[in-house]
């Protein structure tokens, strides 16, 4: 069996694999005698204390596969299937070895068929946003980036939307009727 380099997770990252471990049915046993073998080396903190070289739930991870292969991915639980080019899920023999490691280490798995595979995290581009602290998939305004922080504009990503149209105080508008272009 491959050695397991010591890893550190945060405690929430850890509370995810322990559920994943609870929930062992739907996994083979390749990836469960890692999992275990995980759990069983790692060390916990909260998500302050984790280095920004460290790959955790939410990180962009660069990593290179038998030394011939590089890809660049997010590590998200779940949600295998919505980005596949963009995310790597723990629930996955690669997303899980990951799960954990330092910049530069190297890991080796063993796949259900008795392949293995080595792994080596190149780089972790940005920590979790929680390392940061921002909430996940939002961005401080540029022009608020010097300001107090009860004064932060905080924008989320993923809700940029029009504002709706007011209506008119005199009655509903009519989506037939094109008033054309108003005067100045």
């Amino acid at each position: 069996m491959p050695d397991m380099p010591r890893c550190f997770l945060t405690m929430s990252d850890r509370t995810v694999l322990e559920e994943l471990l609870e929930h062992r049915a739907q996994y083979d046993e390749a990836f469960l005698n890692l999992l275990r073998r995980k759990l069983s080396t790692a060390d916990a903190a909260p998500h302050a204390e984790r280095p920004a070289d460290v790959a955790g739930l939410n990180s962009r991870v660069d990593f290179t596969v038998d030394g011939r292969f590089t890809d660049s991915r997010i590590l998200v639980h779940g949600g295998e299937h919505a980005f596949p080019d963009l995310t790597l899920s723990i629930t996955t023999l690669r997303g899980l070895a990951l799960l954990g490691l330092t910049k530069n280490e190297r890991i080796v798995i063993e796949n259900a068929d008795g392949r293995t595979e080595a792994l080596r995290l190149n780089a972790v581009s940005y920590p979790p946003a929680s390392n940061r602290g921002e909430p996940a998939l939002r961005s401080v305004t540029p022009e608020a980036e010097n300001a107090p922080a009860r004064k932060r504009s905080v924008v989320s990503l993923a809700a940029w939307r029009r504002p709706a149209a007011k209506a008119e105080a005199d009655g509903p508008i009519d989506p037939d009727d094109d008033p054309g272009p108003r005067a100045a």
